[in-house]
């Protein structure tokens, strides 16, 4: 698959990892990489009308906003030009089930267990936009517990 033509958001709050996952999509061939250093930051990227993110890799846990919550909000419509079917793949140090299910249920696209490497990352980009879904109604999403799974 070829990614140099898609925007790519990523969000992690440890400097390390987002310098690793940047740096593991810029050898796989994309161009375009926002970096964010917080879910926060991410959630003000994302409601920047003037940019499109093709796909969104964000850690799970971020503070004060995780990535559960930003794939929430994705998929809920909060953010007015983003697409609410938009690419997403978690990141992750723990498979706890709670957070499994809860990512399931925001229909994340692929899950990617840390530490992250280049081809782990470009199967779960592909992975991802391999997956044709319709987002369900605003109401469904909300109604998913995204703050008791820590």
């Amino acid at each position: 698959m070829d990614i140099s033509r898609l925007s790519f958001l990523v969000a992690d709050d440890d400097p390390t990892m987002l310098e690793i996952i940047s740096a593991s999509l810029a050898k796989l061939g994309a161009v375009w990489i926002r970096k964010c250093s917080s879910g926060a930051e991410a959630a003000a990227a994302l409601a920047d009308q003037s940019v499109m993110y093709h796909c969104i890799i964000s850690d799970y846990s971020m503070a004060p906003v995780s990535g559960l919550q930003l794939l929430q909000g994705i998929r809920m419509g909060r953010f007015e030009h983003v697409r609410r079917e938009t690419a997403f793949i978690m990141v992750t140090v723990s498979g706890k089930e709670q957070v499994v299910r809860a990512a399931l249920a925001l229909d994340v696209g692929a899950y990617v267990m840390k530490p992250v490497t280049a081809q782990g990352l470009m199967k779960a980009i592909e992975r991802t936009f391999a997956k044709l879904f319709m987002a369900k109604e605003p109401e469904a999403y909300a109604a998913i517990n995204v703050t008791e799974t820590d």
